[in-house]
């Protein structure tokens, strides 16, 4: 999902973490299976590193399941610490899990 927001990092994550939990996320493990996990992969071209958030997301690169759909909506959108285009971080991607994009009846 892409969204224009006027919310502050900081204040869409408290309000993502708000919709996970009403959607019955449960954070007692960190690595655990979950209900719903949102994550901040990019915030316009600002990077930010504090210990509750950091933008943008470190593992989106090693992630196809995330670079997948990105690309879709940014191809040409650039990677504010590599500089690389998502659909170049796509194609040099080695996570060898397979993605699979369901069909709008789904």
């Amino acid at each position: 999902v892409a969204i224009d927001t006027l919310l502050s990092p900081d204040l869409l994550l408290f309000t993502l973490q708000a919709i996970e939990d009403s959607l019955g996320r449960k954070r007692d493990e960190q690595w655990g299976p979950r209900t719903i996990d949102i994550d901040i992969l990019l915030f316009g071209d600002q990077v930010i590193n504090q210990p509750n958030l950091i933008i943008p997301h470190p593992a989106m690169p090693e992630r196809k399941f995330a670079l997948m759909p990105l690309a879709e909506l940014i191809p040409d959108g650039v990677h504010p610490i590599t500089g690389k285009t998502i659909a170049a971080m796509l194609s040099e991607c080695t996570d060898p899990l397979s993605v699979e994009k369901l069909g709008a009846g789904r």
